[in-house]
Order: C-alpha cells, then sequence, then structure tokens
C-alpha cells in the first residue's frame, strides 16, 4: 500500500496550490471583470444540438417537458 504522499492525485493538488499561491490577486480579478457574462460555448449551436436530441425521442414530448420544468425550476432558485 503506497503512502498518502506518493498518491498522485494529493501531488497534483499541492503543485495547484503552490501555483495559486504566485498568482497575482488582481491579475485574477482583471481577468474576472474581463470574462464577466462571456459564455465559453455557442449558445446558438448548443441550443441546435439540444433541439436535435429531443427530436429523436419517442415519448410523446414527456421527457422535453420535464427538462423545461428542472430549466424554470433552476431559473427560479437563482
Amino acid at each position: 500500500m503506497s503512502k498518502s504522499s506518493d498518491d498522485p492525485r494529493r501531488q497534483l493538488l499541492r503543485q495547484l496550490s503552490a501555483l495559486r499561491g504566485r498568482i497575482d490577486p488582481q491579475a485574477i480579478n482583471h481577468f474576472l471583470r474581463k470574462v464577466d457574462g462571456w459564455e465559453p460555448y455557442d449558445r446558438e449551436a448548443a441550443g441546435e444540438a439540444v433541439r436535435q436530441f429531443l427530436a429523436t425521442r419517442q415519448d410523446g414530448g414527456k421527457f422535453q417537458e420535464r427538462l423545461r420544468q428542472e430549466l424554470t425550476k433552476k431559473n427560479e432558485d437563482t
């Protein structure tokens, strides 16, 4: 059984923690201000993919209705 210090995941977490400590907090804040509202994907393409997926369903729209309800609930919670 290997020691926990030999665990690659723990080593990676230590490395990430060390890197985070070296990043200038002002640089992070600047970055976050620049990307505020930016979406890392193409909303139209994602919507089209969902529409195509839903069109293949053979359940009479039950899945689509459940999805719509969950999205509405999620929007109300935020």
